[in-house]
């Protein structure tokens, strides 16, 4: 689940290792979609180390009553000269552009390959401590989900990216591989 939305996020800003909380609205929307996922069965919550996400992870585990468990490698991307900047300034599009290319590293940030590691495991890490449970929600953020998405699972990155507090369901196999059983729920 992509955590609810943020200033940044309604101001077109790129939002990767700036830790701000969510905004009002967002605040209303986790309110607002955190009854419509009782019939979901989680029975776990994680959640990236970022405020926003913490918030997100903390509204929901209010309402259907599970705990929540804090990640640092659930994180964003560390976008380096980019956090922060407008995505659609002109002097900013090539290389906003190029963000999702493997070979590309905004200066003073983080590569994807770098990022797909950590999030990818930690994602491998939750689903094999999870096994006997029905399901987890984990909480994270809209670029390292994009990543994972189209360099892990495939999917093409119309499909796979995510609005503020939509989410897709994965299903794991007994080895920890992830498959694909919807894309893009929103609850809002």
């Amino acid at each position: 689940m992509r955590h609810g939305i943020t200033s940044y996020n309604l101001r077109g800003r790129m939002l990767g290792q700036t830790d701000i909380p969510l905004c009002e609205i967002g605040i209303k929307n986790v309110i607002n979609i955190a009854p419509k996922m009782n019939h979901l069965g989680i029975r776990l919550i994680y959640c990236s180390s970022y405020i926003r996400s913490i918030q997100t992870a903390n509204i929901i585990s209010s309402v259907i009553g599970v705990n929540v468990i804090k990640r640092e490698n659930l994180k964003e991307r560390h976008l380096g000269v980019l956090d922060g900047e407008f995505k659609d300034a002109l002097c900013w599009r090539d290389v906003v552009n190029k963000l999702g290319e493997k070979n590309f590293t905004p200066e003073g940030g983080e590569s994807v390959d770098n990022c797909l590691n950590r999030f990818t495991n930690e994602m491998k890490r939750i689903a094999n401590s999870n096994l006997d449970e029905e399901n987890v929600l984990v909480v994270s953020h809209g670029g390292v989900i994009t990543l994972f998405m189209r360099y892990m699972l495939h999917i093409d990155n119309n499909l796979s990216f995510l609005d503020n507090c939509s989410f897709h369901i994965l299903d794991t196999d007994r080895k920890g591989n992830f498959h694909v059983s919807k894309l893009n729920v929103s609850l809002i």
